[in-house]
């Protein structure tokens, strides 16, 4: 690839990049933002009721519990 080769795909991505966006983008990103909510698996649950068991059960095995996190 010679120098000039280079230059010309440079001027070319950087011109492409300086072009102007068709529309506003923050409302798009606001709406997504706002619809946002936390899901929580089933497997999660799961997980966490079987760590809480596992205290529960053990209580002296907390520490390496605590270790490993």
């Amino acid at each position: 690839m010679t120098d000039e080769r280079l230059q010309s795909l440079l001027r070319d991505a950087i011109d492409r990049a300086d072009s102007e966006l068709k529309r506003d983008l923050w409302p798009a990103m606001r709406t997504r933002l706002d619809a946002r909510t936390i899901r929580v698996s089933p497997f999660d649950w799961a997980l966490i009721a079987a760590v809480i068991a596992w205290g529960i059960l053990f209580p002296n095995a907390a520490l390496a519990l605590l270790y490993h996190l």
